[in-house]
């Protein structure tokens, strides 16, 4: 079985709702759910439930959270391995009565601690993979370390604009770049407001040698390109319950797709439908079945 690992970060989600429309610089009563998260080992999670043997490197706080998130990725069957700090990465997200994210705060400062060292001497756990993915979580000097000790495919997810600045020295050294539009614009300088296109996007970073680019596009789906074929699909229509870890769940529907030789592109997409149908980061529903239907069902 091909093994993939993971280096990114683990936080606890804090998902608050209000159980009425959003005032608004008031006070919305509502509740609040918990759920384990990180881009990192969101994606980690997504591949271990579709039976992706799966190495997650990343930080944990000596609280009690870093214990639940060591003791959940246990008992899932997923291999992690981490870095000890302080305290364990926290993100709290205001949901709007849409179910859209309205506004978030990431506590994430900790993951700096997962360096060029760090990873070093972790090496017996990165070797083994037959390809590796990274989030921007981490710092330029230990992304670039990452890039260029790597034997194996790199996949990254860019998770913001301004973190997505830290891969813009480093593109030659990526074979999946995955990202929204306002991260592909920050990187390359295009803008689609000033007249370039998707196409421009795409031959942008496949010139600078990226082999395989994703841009997602929300409501508009995916645009796709290597340097043999383009592509953009529209998104499943599906009931969205929550959008955050629906980008998550994509890139391993993407990643799972590549181990298998199946379409990329419909993959991502089918398992980004499962999630948004979930109030938690990481849908419980997510399985390789129930993946292969989504995709056989929207063919």
């Amino acid at each position: 079985m091909k093994k993939v690992v993971v280096i990114g970060g683990a936080v606890i989600d804090l998902f608050l709702y209000p159980h009425q429309k959003m005032k608004l610089y008031d006070s919305n009563p509502g509740y609040m759910k918990r759920s384990f998260g990180g881009v990192g080992r969101n994606i980690a999670e997504n591949l271990v439930r579709c039976g992706v043997d799966t190495t997650l490197i990343t930080v944990l706080g000596k609280d009690l959270w870093g214990q639940e998130i060591y003791e959940h990725a246990r008992d899932l069957g997923m291999c992690i391995n981490y870095i000890e700090v302080n305290e364990t990465p926290l993100y709290i997200s205001v949901i709007h009565e849409s179910g859209e994210d309205l506004v978030s705060v990431a506590l994430m400062d900790e993951i700096e601690k997962m360096n060029k060292e760090a990873l070093a001497s972790r090496d017996v756990f990165i070797s083994p993979a037959d390809l590796i993915v990274v989030d921007t979580n981490m710092s330029e000097e230990t992304l670039n370390y990452i890039f260029r000790t790597a034997k194996v495919p790199v996949f990254v997810d860019t998770i913001s604009s301004q973190k997505a600045m830290r891969i813009q020295h480093y593109l030659q050294y990526i074979h999946f770049l995955k990202m929204n539009l306002i991260e592909a614009e920050a990187i390359s300088g295009y803008r689609i407001a000033e007249g370039k296109t998707l196409d421009d996007l795409g031959h942008y970073f496949i010139q600078q040698g990226v082999s395989e680019v994703m841009i997602t596009l929300g409501s508009e789906g995916v645009f796709y390109q290597t340097k043999d074929k383009k592509e953009l699909m529209k998104p499943i229509h599906t009931i969205i319950k929550n959008t955050t870890g629906a980008g998550d769940a994509f890139f391993a529907g993407v990643i799972y797709a590549k181990m298998h030789d199946l379409d990329p592109v419909k993959a991502g997409l089918a398992a980004a439908a499962i999630n948004l149908q979930s109030e938690d980061a990481v849908s419980k529903e997510m399985n390789k079945q129930r993946l292969l239907k989504m995709m056989e069902e929207n063919v």
